[in-house]
């Protein structure tokens, strides 16, 4: 949705200038399509196309992941879409000349067109045109209009070198061109037959600014209906931005020659990846790189993979989504699926579930009254009820008692970041953190994480997260800490991973 919108305000913001500058040009003719040289409408053909299609093609650069890519879409845009209101231009105002004579000729146009001889108008009846000149003319003027959004929409194909965009941005400005030509004609009907009273210059920027709009606004549309595979970065400055796929083959690596370039990650490889289209299914395979390519965490050489897999190529990641095969249930291998919830409250036990009674006593509690042999041999209504309580909170236990109890561990969860998906179990006593091999949790893909990053203890029945002079700093909750006592639920974040303390 934000390239519609970014392709929607460049083309009216293009139109705009291009209004700017033929109202400046000197002679300025008072309508259009009558009576006017042949070099106006090149002038107009070549201004309108070239910022146009400059004004879109700097909206595609803005979602390139390469300057030179960037570079290579204003360039096309501009000199695609200069060259394509040329030629737009001139069929445009041939096939209008001949709806135009099919009309009535010139007569029509007397109230807008000023550089008519007086001789002439006189002797023109001065009441709206019919209805059937009027859709004469209508198809006229949007067809002529149309072939000019083509060429503009042709141009964003062409910097891609996709055949497939060539399509969706022809089809997209053919629309959107005539829309804006049926605007001006319908303008220019209204303002002959009384209805409305807009000088010739109002209608003109009021046609211009719809037709950016639209050619803008139904490029983008068609691109993001007919769009079938796509890439959304989950990591680094470009996280959250999308990829369409819609070549054949797609190469992912350093390069800025490949079609998706990934920078700053230094395990990425000059031709790293491929993603290859065969029919209606996709495959991704590796391209001989030194740290290879992973789907779902597997390492794979070529893989066919579906909407929701995970592709990371060194330490980026990528979502890859597919159309064909969405699924709203569907989760890939590796990826942590949380299971249902028991609702929290002061009443509930969060652990088995079960009712506290008056002590706050509940099923987990009393068992672990029988955990020690010694204490089995004990009759439970002699032991004084200190005894047999074990405090018990929503926030925060015990991680000894949960995992006595019901086998379950205290761990991270990692939420985002480089290994997103995975599950850290903590150690009893300290659990140590950093980007060194022999850590307990060794996050050694990531070189935003220390060396030696933080460590958890387990003190006072529960979790207290230290942060051990890291370079990039520990969060919690989207605040550093040097010191901070763990919740459930808390989100702890390490260099670029985001980790899900459960208890």
């Amino acid at each position: 949705m934000a390239r519609v919108i970014r392709y929607t305000l460049a083309g009216m913001l293009g139109a705009v200038g291009a209004w700017l500058i033929m109202e400046s040009t000197p002679a300025m003719p008072n309508d259009i399509g009558a009576n006017t040289p042949y070099f106006w409408y090149f002038l107009l053909g070549l201004v309108s196309g070239l910022l146009v299609g400059g004004g879109i093609g700097l909206a595609e650069a803005v979602g390139n992941a390469s300057p030179r890519q960037a570079y290579r879409a204003v360039l096309s845009g501009a000199l695609v879409g200069a060259g394509g209101g040329v030629i737009g231009i001139s069929l445009g105002n041939a096939i209008f000349n001949v709806a135009l004579s099919m009309a009535g000729g010139v007569g029509i146009y007397k109230i807008l067109s000023q550089d008519v001889p007086a001789a002439v108008t006189e002797h023109l009846p001065r009441s709206k045109p019919s209805v059937l000149t009027f859709l004469i003319l209508l198809i006229g003027r949007g067809s002529g209009w149309a072939i000019i959004g083509g060429f503009i929409g042709l141009s964003l194909g062409i910097a891609s070198g996709s055949t497939q965009r060539m399509i969706n941005g022809a089809v997209g400005g053919i629309i959107g061109g005539g829309i804006g030509g049926a605007i001006f004609e319908i303008l220019g009907w209204l303002n002959l037959g009384g209805g409305i009273n807009i000088p010739v210059q109002v209608i003109r920027l009021i046609t211009y600014a719809a037709t950016g709009f639209a050619i803008g606004l139904f490029i983008g549309f068609i691109e993001e209906v007919a769009k079938k595979a796509w890439l959304v970065r989950l990591v680094g400055t470009n996280e959250g931005k999308q990829y369409v796929i819609d070549k054949p083959v797609t190469v992912l690596g350093r390069s800025e020659l490949v079609d998706l370039p990934v920078f700053g990650d230094p395990d990425v490889a000059e031709r790293h990846a491929a993603i290859i289209r065969q029919g209606e299914r996709f495959y991704i395979e590796d391209c001989g790189s030194y740290s290879g390519t992973r789907v779902n965490d597997k390492p794979v050489t070529k893989e066919i993979i579906r909407d929701r897999d995970l592709i990371m190529i060194g330490k980026t990641r990528f979502l890859f989504r597919e159309k064909a095969t969405a699924r709203e249930d569907y989760s890939p291998q590796g990826a942590y699926v949380p299971g249902t919830r028991i609702p929290t409250s002061k009443y509930v036990c969060p652990f088995c579930g079960s009712v506290k009674d008056a002590s706050g006593n509940c099923q987990c509690t009393l068992a672990s009254a029988h955990l020690s042999p010694a204490k089995e041999e004990e009759s439970p209504t002699t032991l004084p009820s200190a005894q047999m309580t074990v405090p018990v909170t929503a926030q925060v236990v015990s991680g000894d008692v949960a995992a006595q109890v019901s086998g379950y561990v205290p761990r991270l969860v990692a939420i985002a970041g480089p290994y997103m998906g995975k599950t850290f179990p903590l150690k009893p006593g300290e659990t140590r953190i950093g980007r060194e091999s022999t850590k307990d949790i060794a996050l050694s893909m990531d070189n935003t994480v220390s060396r030696n990053h933080a460590r958890i203890v387990q003190e006072a029945g529960g979790y207290v997260i230290y942060d051990d002079g890291s370079t990039n700093g520990t969060f919690v909750n989207n605040t550093r800490v040097t010191r901070h006592e763990l919740a459930n639920a808390d989100i702890v974040q390490v260099g670029s991973n985001k980790l899900r303390f459960e208890v």
